[in-house]
């Protein structure tokens, strides 16, 4: 069984539930899985070949003074060799799946993002408030996934993440500005990212359709055709 470190933690998110229900969704894709809730900790067990599932929310907070009472508590910046072993990690052949809120994680280094393949822009993406969403697959996702072509789940549409050229556009959520690609997959060197913005708890994730589509990047993120 190939080694996953699912590392959960963050702000105003129900991520020991999100988080379980990721470990239970990575187990019944074959790995084995160990939790973190931190990124040191992550990083400080992680292995070339390992799988570093990101399902967190940490930033700086500086951008809206909302989050001024909170920062305290919850500000984070990334260091910058934390970067570095998480690109090193992938370029050299390891996997990345970032979830959710991974795409806003750690504002400070722009490689996150870049290694994404997209992400969070403060000013441009926002999601529209919790609910109901339609989720339908591309013809490359109704291709790789054994569920649903179309699935409806309780979740956040997250909106402008601006995928790349090179991601393999798997899922998108139309909430009434067209089209908004919310899972992908790209290569980076010798090492395969996956992301995943669906997924602010353990309903979303465990709904059948959902959990089909994540199977089905678990399955490339370890090396499927």
């Amino acid at each position: 069984m190939p080694p996953a470190i699912v590392y959960s933690d963050g702000y105003n998110h129900p991520f020991a539930e999100s988080g379980a229900a990721l470990c239970d969704l990575v187990r019944a894709a074959g790995w084995r899985v160990s939790a973190k809730d931190s990124i040191g900790a992550a990083l400080a067990e992680l292995e070339p070949a390992d799988l570093l599932l990101v399902n967190a929310l940490r930033w700086s907070m500086t951008q809206n003074e909302k989050y001024a009472p909170d920062r305290a508590e919850w500000a984070f910046a990334l260091p910058d060799e934390d970067m570095r072993r998480i690109e090193n990690h992938v370029i050299s052949g390891g996997a990345l799946l970032a979830m959710h809120t991974a795409t806003i994680c750690w504002d400070n280094q722009p490689s996150w993002p870049q290694l994404l393949g997209g992400g969070w822009q403060w000013g441009v993406s926002h999601h529209p408030p919790l609910g109901p969403i339609r989720v339908t697959l591309t013809a490359e996702g109704r291709e790789r996934s054994a569920g649903l072509v179309d699935f409806e789940i309780v979740d956040e549409a997250y909106h402008h993440l601006s995928p790349a050229p090179d991601c393999t556009i798997l899922a998108e959520v139309d909430a009434g500005e067209g089209p908004q690609p919310v899972a992908w997959l790209r290569t980076v060197g010798s090492g395969r990212v996956g992301v995943d913005a669906l997924g602010h708890d353990g309903a979303s994730l465990r709904d059948e359709g959902h959990a089909a589509l994540i199977a089905a990047m678990l399955d490339w993120l370890g090396g499927g055709d």
